[in-house]
């Protein structure tokens, strides 16, 4: 019985201690108004290029030919990352990918790691909010000594964002 009482003591302090986080923002859980987020910190703000989503596309690389590649790249802010997967003749491979997205330029780091295998690839590329594409560059700078190419990734869908903003009729619909 002594269980019973403590449990019902504690079950309405703690539901207390929930509701009064609720009302003002001052302490425990912040209101509505002071957790949304600022336009330049939404994922689909007006500045960003809106590149979550999922891609298809070409590559061309140095030591495996040409290669069909199938990528999903989530946004926060200027940050991106995902799974890239390019099918080349002989061998698949997936990609970790981490970008930074400044007005076109898409930049950052590609890792491939297969078996004993680890690469890390130095990544340049454009993006074009008109054509939805994203094209670039990439370079070994470790392991696959001398590797690189080129790709072509178009955007076929993307993830809604926190806003629910949409891209205009002519661009890739949501996933």
């Amino acid at each position: 019985m002594r269980v019973l009482g403590l449990r019902r003591h504690l079950g309405g302090a703690v539901g207390l201690a929930l509701i009064a986080g609720c009302g003002g923002g001052s302490a425990g859980v912040p209101n509505a108004a002071s957790a949304s987020l600022r336009p330049q910190q939404r994922i689909d703000s007006a500045a960003s290029s809106k590149l979550s989503g999922q891609y298809s596309g070409k590559f061309t690389d140095g030591a495996y030919g040409s290669g069909k590649a199938k990528a999903s790249y989530s946004q926060s802010q200027n940050s991106v990352g995902g799974i890239l997967t390019v099918k080349y003749a002989q061998t698949t491979v997936s990609l970790s990918v981490a970008l930074v997205a400044s007005g076109s330029s898409v930049n950052g780091t590609t890792v491939a790691g297969t078996g004993s295998l680890y690469c890390t690839f130095a990544t340049t590329s454009t993006y074009d909010p008109k054509t939805h594409v994203m094209s670039g560059s990439y370079s070994a700078v470790y392991g696959c000594s001398g590797d690189g190419g080129t790709f072509t990734l178009k955007q076929q869908c993307y993830y809604r964002g926190a806003n629910d903003d949409v891209l205009p009729a002519t661009g890739p619909k949501p996933c």
